[in-house]
């Protein structure tokens, strides 16, 4: 190519702006009301376009200024071909201003644009003006253009372009029709650079149409950069490689060898593989991004299935990742988003990245050894790796374990519930009945329900049942006993099935019991004093401004 053609040369982005109505993609409900508007004789005075970047705000308000200045018009089918089309589609028209709210902010800019809108247009129907990144114009611009804007001449037409809507002020977008553009699917954008590659006799493959499209992010104006550039790279032969290597990304093909390293528990075959990652110059928080992207996909094929709407990706690429998907249980899935999660989180803190994900990595490879807390109960016993998930996984203050692990313990299995009702008068009465007792606190709160079916009651002391977990239950589990919102479930249990009012003393099997007068080891009172701390002279200071306070314990 020669340096004159380098000099005129437009790239895809700007060549194949849309020109008619019907070639806008993505925003399909906003062409189709402009047109509408236009037929019907019902334009306004002021548009506001509003959405992310790349998506079309601007070149939807060129088209739409090219409608209403054609010599046809105003059309909702611009001819494309008269003096005032050309202009427009050229971004040459004197009567349709396009402005940088970037660098035109000020309120002397303002002024301008305010003086200038008395004077008639000089060749075109309308005098419009294009106010791109609209968020950036000053608080006092806006007041200046208030009035303006509210009642401009019959000449003037208003439309402004913002990425970022929550920093107008509402007194402009009041004064407006307002427009929200959205996120361009995949596949719409796989059909529009297929339009492109056409146009450029170009021969693409689809997967890396949909490759770029998905580098593209939902952007038009993204994904068609990133074709220009990756035309430039390899006219010919592009894959599926070419695309991440020239982003600087990961390669499905080696997602899927990282995916399956995983499934198979192998943690040298899964630092082999980032290795080789590395080695292909990746930068460590890209991949982790892209490795988050690609696990959100697993979940979202294990939970919706891979003909769901959620999904967006041309069919052609879901095959291979829907057979990963079904590698891994949705707890699985959602523990590896956990511990990426945390991992981004640390390499933007500074931590070293090569070493932050070759741990969580590892950790994703050892899923295979965790248990579930059902699944414990029922063997007696956990395993080594075990008691980790369970107790990161420490419920919060509503009493619902976040985690797996604990939410599983609903599928423990009821112990049969016994036929005979009699109110108890003894231990061994309230042991025949305690499936029943712990069945109905599970109908209430699920999980003191599985701990209670997890134990069992082993003396009785007046009206406090002495009750024994099992060998394998920590504290965190009497811990949630004790809490009392599930104590009151208990108790209100307790005596709705015995027949009487009982408190319950919760110890751990090999802990040691005690005396009802004796505090628990896992639930203890507030001791009594060990010192007559009234006579204390800083004591004594303290209750003498408190009024009928007393000392109750020493923490």
């Amino acid at each position: 190519m020669s340096p004159d053609s380098d000099a005129t040369y437009t790239v895809f982005a700007r060549r194949y702006r849309p020109v008619v109505f019907d070639e806008v993609v993505g925003q399909e409900h906003v062409a189709q009301t402009l047109k509408n508007a236009i037929s019907d004789a019902r334009v306004g005075h002021a548009y506001l376009f509003a959405g992310p970047r790349g998506v079309g705000k601007t070149s939807t308000a060129r088209l739409f200024a090219k409608a209403l200045n054609c010599e046809k018009g105003p059309t909702s089918d611009p001819c494309g071909k008269c003096d005032a089309c050309v202009r427009t589609q050229d971004g040459t028209d004197s009567d349709v201003v396009e402005m940088d709210a970037a660098s035109n902010r000020s309120v002397e800019d303002a002024r301008s644009l305010r003086d200038g809108v008395r004077y008639a247009p000089l060749k075109s129907r309308f005098k419009i003006y294009i106010i791109d990144e609209a968020h950036m114009l000053t608080r006092e611009a806006f007041n200046t253009l208030l009035k303006t804007l509210e009642e401009p001449p019959p000449h003037v037409k208003f439309i402004f372009a913002t990425t970022e809507l929550h920093k107008l002020p509402d007194t402009i977008v009041s004064r407006c029709q307002r427009f929200d553009f959205r996120r361009i699917t995949t596949g719409d954008i796989v059909k529009r650079l297929q339009q492109v590659a056409k146009g450029e006799k170009l021969t693409i493959a689809e997967e890396v149409l949909a490759a770029v499209a998905r580098a593209g992010r939902g952007s038009m104006r993204d994904a068609e950069s990133i074709l220009d550039q990756l035309v430039a790279f390899k006219p010919k032969g592009l894959n599926s490689k070419d695309v991440a290597q020239m982003l600087g990304a990961t390669s499905d093909e080696q997602l899927g060898v990282l995916v399956r390293a995983l499934r198979d528990g192998s943690p040298g075959r899964v630092l082999t593989t980032l290795d080789t990652v590395f080695a292909g110059g990746i930068d460590p928080a890209a991949f982790t991004d892209q490795f988050i992207d690609h696990v959100r996909l697993l979940l979202l094929l294990r939970a919706c299935g891979r003909t769901s709407t959620v999904i967006d990706l041309p069919d052609a690429l879901l095959g291979d990742a829907d057979q990963q998907a079904q590698l891994f249980s949705i707890e699985a899935i959602l523990y590896f988003m956990q511990l990426l999660l945390e991992a981004r989180r640390r390499i933007k803190e500074g931590t070293s990245p090569r070493i932050v994900l070759e741990v969580t990595l590892v950790k994703m490879s050892k899923v295979g050894d965790l248990v579930s807390l059902a699944e414990a109960l029922k063997t007696g016993s956990l395993p080594a790796a075990a008691p980790a998930p369970v107790k990161r996984a420490a419920p919060v203050a509503d009493e619902r374990p976040p985690v797996s692990a604990l939410t599983e313990i609903a599928k423990h299995e009821d112990e049969p519930e016994p036929e005979a009702v009699a109110i108890p008068a003894d231990l061994q009465g309230i042991v025949s009945q305690w499936p029943k007792v712990a069945t109905e606190v599970k109908a209430k709160s699920m999980l003191p329900g599985a701990l209670l079916g997890a134990g069992r009651p082993i003396r009785l002391h007046g009206e406090e049942i002495e009750f024994q977990l099992g060998p394998n239950m920590t504290t965190f589990h009497a811990d949630q006993l004790n809490q009392p919102k599930n104590k009151t479930i208990i108790e209100s249990v307790l005596h709705a099935v015995l027949g009487r009012r009982y408190s319950l003393h919760v110890v751990v099997e090999g802990s040691g019991g005690g005396s009802p007068g004796a505090p628990s080891p896992l639930f203890a009172s507030k001791p009594a004093p060990t010192k007559d701390l009234a006579a204390d002279p800083k004591v004594k200071k303290i209750m003498d401004s408190f009024p009928g306070s007393r000392i109750v314990g020493i923490e």
